[in-house]
């Protein structure tokens, strides 16, 4: 019997494990569960700790415990790989709808005229929608960083025109898709992380953006692009500090005269060495949008 007294009518197992792990154990957990949830653990402070991905996987099976073999050999596979679930044996469970608990360990979110939701929620009317669910790449709206580019985004968009963005280091793809709702421009994203990009694509997908955003694997910036002559109205990256510093050149180089960035991932500890790298490229400060222990700068051309 269940803790409320309701037969079990499916289990759970949940685990904590880095993403290469994760990865790499995919395809053979999809195989085991009817369902595998994953989401980042975003770190409070990601640049003082160990740089290593974290994500906390929920492996869900919709038959009763005691007549179902694959928690048994979920639980084989993971000793195996040196993965140790946080109990030692599946939870039962009792009937629920997976998706509506999704959706409910994601409620909407706020920021600016922004609102962001999972795929099946209604927004209110006059907001712009993002839907976003829940997943392994960075990028829901709840982290600090994340909420600066919003911020900042909705409040350079009250100010100027966009035809051509950049997201850099996109995660999940929720900045492009704010990018692309909040102008009507061509967003060009790029991630390093080849899950990041797939995550991306599914996010443009279901915010039927496919015309006008582009998500490509790329170290920093993108190639080029055919629309403005490579040069973007906008660039955002919510990236960390030190690669924000490096690429402030490249930055300033591939933004139109008059552009804007907007950068992110930046704790207040850390603000003075973008804000050197970024004036020695001749970028200068608009104005900061401070939200918790982190810095959103927005920065012109």
């Amino acid at each position: 019997m269940s803790a409320g007294g309701e037969e079990a009518a499916g289990w759970r197992l949940s685990l904590t494990l880095t993403r290469a792990a994760f990865e790499a154990l995919e395809p053979a957990l999809a195989e085991h569960a009817d369902a595998v949830v994953a989401e980042t653990i975003e770190a409070a402070h990601p640049v003082r700790e160990a740089p290593e991905d974290r994500l906390r996987a929920t492996l869900i099976g919709a038959g009763p415990p005691a007549d179902d073999a694959r928690p048994a050999r979920l639980l084989a596979l993971l000793q195996a790989a040196g993965v140790a679930p946080e109990t030692e044996a599946a939870q039962p469970v009792p009937a629920v709808d997976w998706a509506a608990q999704s959706l409910a360990s994601f409620p909407p979110l706020t920021v600016g005229r922004l609102t962001i939701r999972g795929t099946r929620e209604a927004v209110p009317h006059g907001r712009l929608a993002l839907a976003v669910d829940a997943g392994p790449a960075f990028g829901s709206g709840r982290h600090e960083t994340t909420r600066g580019c919003l911020l900042a985004l909705d409040w350079l968009a009250r100010r100027r025109r966009v035809r051509l963005a950049f997201d850099i280091g996109t995660g999940s793809g929720i900045l492009a898709v704010a990018m692309a709702r909040l102008w009507p421009a061509h967003v060009v994203a790029t991630d390093v992380d080849p899950l990041a990009v797939a995550a991306a694509r599914a996010t443009v997908r279901r915010n039927a953006l496919s015309r006008r955003v582009t998500v490509v694997w790329a170290v920093g910036l993108p190639a080029g692009h055919a629309v403005g002559g490579g040069r973007a109205d906008l660039i955002c990256a919510n990236i960390r500090a030190r690669p924000i510093a490096a690429m402030a050149p490249a930055l300033a180089r591939r933004l139109r005269p008059g552009g804007a960035a907007v950068l992110s991932g930046i704790l207040d500890a850390e603000e003075r060495l973008v804000l050197s790298a970024c004036r020695a490229a001749r970028l200068r400060l608009r104005r900061r949008v401070p939200v918790g222990d982190w810095v959103t700068l927005i920065l012109t051309a």
